[in-house]
C-alpha cells in the first residue's frame, strides 16, 4: 500500500508539472505573437509618419514660422489632412512629425500644438509651469 501512494504522488506530481509547462508554452507564445504584432504596428506608424512627412513640401507649406523662433533654420509647417498632425519642413528638406490638438508628453514636457485663429501656437508644460510660444502664421 505504500508503494502506491508514493507513486501515486509522483504520478499526480509529474501531471502537474506537465500542464504548468503546457501553461507557460501557451504564454510564452502569446506573448511572442503580441510582441511581434507590436512591433509591426510600431513600424507601419514610423512609415506612415515618414510618407505623410514627405507629403509637406516646404515651399507649399501652409504655415511659415515667425522671425525669431528657429534662430538659424528655416522652418515651415503643414497639418495633415485629418488634422491629427503638425508637419515639420526645413529648408534642406528634413521633416518631422508630432500630434496635433491634443496632448503629449516628450522628454517630461507637457506639449500641445494648436491654432489660435490664422496662427500655430505651442503650449508647452514644465515643472509646473505654462509657457506659450507662437510658431507661425498662415500664409
Amino acid at each position: 500500500m505504500g508503494v502506491c501512494i508514493n507513486s501515486c504522488k509522483c504520478e499526480v506530481a509529474a501531471a502537474i508539472n506537465r500542464m504548468n509547462v503546457m501553461k507557460s508554452m501557451r504564454a510564452v507564445g502569446l506573448l511572442t505573437l503580441l510582441g511581434i504584432s507590436v512591433q509591426s504596428t510600431a513600424l507601419a506608424n514610423i512609415k506612415d509618419e515618414f510618407e505623410r512627412a514627405k507629403a509637406c513640401d516646404y515651399y507649399n507649406a501652409e504655415f511659415l514660422s515667425d522671425v525669431g523662433v528657429f534662430d538659424d533654420a528655416k522652418v515651415r509647417f503643414c497639418i495633415s489632412a485629418d488634422r491629427k498632425e503638425l508637419i515639420y519642413v526645413m529648408a534642406m528638406g528634413t521633416s518631422w512629425v508630432v500630434p496635433f490638438d491634443r496632448q503629449y508628453r516628450a522628454n517630461g514636457i507637457l506639449s500641445l500644438y494648436t491654432l489660435e485663429g490664422n496662427r500655430l501656437v505651442l503650449y508647452q508644460k514644465e515643472n509646473g509651469v505654462v509657457k506659450r510660444k507662437l510658431l507661425g502664421r498662415k500664409r
